[in-house]
């Protein structure tokens, strides 16, 4: 009786130590997907802000504004943190048709591990295409 006793301490403490790494482990393995999930929107935000930026000239009916490309970046990365979030949008030399629009986003993603400190990661993409309008 006093062994059976023992055992089942030893594997109490065993299960313990085991299920703290399996737990740390799968926290890690989905941070680090909401990592590249939230690098891939960021990439994808700013190709789909320089082309609404691009389609959007001096000579469109509704000339884009960087307010109105950065609106227009939040509205597609759903999913991200937008306070986190900063888009710039140049015009190279101006916004007539045959000119250059780059977008630039940066978002900072903060990694959520229990017990565990990691810093804070920026991410960035720049985007550059020629208005046709």
């Amino acid at each position: 009786m006093r062994l059976k006793n023992r055992s089942a301490g030893q594997a109490s403490v065993e299960f313990a130590m085991t299920a703290v790494v399996f737990f740390l482990l799968t926290f890690a393995i989905l941070n680090f997907a909401m990592a590249i999930y939230a690098y891939n929107l960021v990439s994808y935000a700013a190709r789909e802000g320089s082309r609404y930026a691009a389609v959007r000239g001096s000579s469109s009916p509704a000339p884009a504004a960087a307010s109105d490309v950065a609106s227009f970046v939040q509205g597609e990365s759903s999913g991200l943190n937008s306070a986190n979030m900063t888009v710039n949008t140049t015009w190279l030399p101006d916004n007539n048709p045959g000119s250059f629009v780059q977008v630039d986003v940066r978002y900072t993603f903060a990694f959520t591990m229990p017990f565990v400190s990691l810093p804070t990661v920026t991410m960035d993409s720049t985007s550059q295409l020629v208005i046709t309008q």
